[in-house]
């Protein structure tokens, strides 16, 4: 049986654990330290950063409420599991999504690269998001051929990436791939850090 609320004990200092998932973590949330029954690390802030790959949380700033200590999080994917702290056994419930503290700037560049066309401030969580240009693209229509000139263009913009013109659509995922994984550093890490929505979570999970 899933365990219930009545089945969490308080740890020693009072505070209770659940076990959740980094897409939940959001400012605000509390995390168990690993190696440390008293130690409770709070999300102060989260940002961009950089460009982001699929599945994966933001960077975060997490401080350690006793000491003060503050430590940068690098992401994680979000359907990773993750101790949450909580000071009732019942209150489970996810903290509301604040803006990253680099949207305004991100923004900005967005305007000034006349980019706003193929990217959008997440109306949610504030983030900065393009079309995933696997299904649909910001070019009006449907097919291949939107898909990849939205892609030529999205490189360009986004990731400060130039790609020739007769590139076959293939490549063009590759490229794009490439762009959003820091296993590539070379390949287009330039243009603005941004997030591609929708997310195939079906993906992620292995699960429909």
């Amino acid at each position: 049986m899933k365990p219930t609320a009545e089945d969490f004990a308080p740890r020693r200092d009072g505070w209770f654990e659940h076990w959740g998932v980094w897409g939940e973590v959001t400012v605000g949330t509390v995390l168990a330290d690993r190696n440390s029954r008293t130690k409770r690390w709070e999300i102060i802030a989260q940002a961009h950063g950089a460009q982001v790959e699929a599945g994966q949380t933001l960077w975060m700033r997490a401080r350690e409420q006793t000491s003060g200590e503050e430590f940068s999080v690098q992401p994680h994917s979000k359907v990773a599991r993750v101790r949450i702290l909580t000071q009732s056994p019942h209150d489970t419930q996810t903290a509301p999504p604040t803006e990253p503290s680099d949207t305004e700037a991100i923004a900005l560049v967005v305007e000034k690269l006349g980019a706003s066309h193929l990217a959008t401030r997440d109306s949610v969580t504030g983030e900065i998001t393009c079309p995933d240009y696997l299904y649909q693209s910001h070019i009006p229509g449907h097919g291949d051929r939107q898909i990849q000139r939205g892609l030529i263009e999205h490189l360009l913009f986004a990731h400060n990436h130039p790609v020739a013109s007769d590139i076959s659509l293939e490549d063009l995922i590759t490229v794009h791939g490439q762009a959003h994984s820091p296993k590539h550093p070379g390949v287009g890490k330039g243009g603005f850090p941004h997030r591609h929505v929708p997310e195939d979570m079906a993906i992620m999970t292995g699960k429909n």
